[in-house]
């Protein structure tokens, strides 16, 4: 390209010097076109073939990231939403086992203490005959006995002392007062039986659930006790001397209509006997459930828990 170049300027001089203006002047004019080739040439070359910002210069803008789809954000939640679901199961099942297990651990503890205490009070219970019988064979005023009774009196206390002391020799120790359950605590109970041994035994079984109880030996005295405070759970023996169980039971809802429109004792009849016919016969009364004697302590408290779930407070006293 310079060879090129360089002799068309040595024509044009040529011309120039031999008086051809139009010649020299179109020679001129191709030699640069010439050279304006070549520089462009050049500038083609050294030019990368990708440009580089210059320094400085601000860092082209990445072209943004597609977003999520709606499918795809809709499928993870629900994955996650499962996953959570079987953690929630598998927990409750956890704490539905420790339930049992606990429950299954507890009951035979608690079966144990509540035959210890019918023991112990049992125990306590001879003790007064015991006396009595003493009294008898030593009498103050009295000739002393003699003879076959006096035998006969002497064999029964022997044996009452030796029951007493199995009795203790059976309960152990003084079993230790547990936490009364919240479900019912400070609900008002009334037992109402004519046989002071029912009477003692139930009170401690309920008063160690944490009830608030009261006891009556008639029904005269039951229906006394209701015009005073009403209650919510009534242990109502059937067979009493006097007004029976069936009769205080219908004079009790006309009481308690009276006295207290807004609330409504749970009666449960006490009886050996339970047949449809009886059943028929207790709902009629105003009866709402019966426990057959001689029950059990943990059938007696079950009972509780049945009819008084979830009673945190007691009724206001009028």
């Amino acid at each position: 390209m310079l060879l090129l170049q360089s002799g068309l300027l040595l024509a044009g001089l040529a011309l120039l010097l031999t008086s051809a203006p139009g010649a020299w002047l179109a020679v001129l004019l191709l030699a640069s076109t010439l050279n304006l080739a070549a520089v462009a040439v050049g500038c083609l070359r050294e030019s990368p073939r990708h440009a580089e910002p210059a320094a400085g210069a601000p860092a082209p803008l990445t072209p943004p990231q597609a977003a999520p789809s709606v499918e795809l954000v809709a499928a993870g939640e629900e994955q996650l939403r499962r996953r959570l679901q079987a953690l929630e199961d598998d927990l409750a099942r956890r704490e539905q086992r420790l339930e049992r297990l606990t429950a299954g651990r507890d009951r035979p503890r608690e079966e144990s203490r509540l035959k210890s205490d019918y023991l112990t009070l049992l125990g306590r219970e001879l003790q007064p005959l015991k006396v009595r019988l003493d009294a008898l064979l030593t009498p103050q005023d009295e000739q002393p006995l003699g003879g076959p009774q006096r035998h006969a009196l002497e064999e029964l206390r022997d044996r009452l002392g030796d029951l007493a002391v199995l009795l203790e020799d059976i309960a152990g120790e003084e079993p230790a007062a547990t936490e009364a359950p919240p479900a019912h605590r400070e609900s008002r109970v009334l037992i109402v039986d004519d046989g002071p041994v029912n009477l003692m035994l139930a009170r401690q079984v309920l008063e160690r659930e944490g009830l608030v109880v009261r006891t009556a030996t008639s029904g005269a005295e039951a229906l006394a006790s209701l015009e005073q405070l009403p209650f919510d759970l009534v242990l109502m023996d059937i067979f009493m001397p006097g007004m029976d169980g069936m009769e205080t039971s219908r004079r009790w809802r006309d009481v308690e209509a009276a006295h207290y429109p807004d609330h409504r004792s749970v009666l449960v009849a006490l009886t050996a006997n339970a047949s449809v016919e009886d059943r028929q016969r207790f709902a009629e009364a105003g009866l709402d459930d019966y426990l057959a004697k001689p029950y059990r302590p943990q059938e007696l408290i079950a009972l509780v828990r049945r009819w008084l779930p979830a009673r945190p407070d007691a009724l206001d006293t009028p």
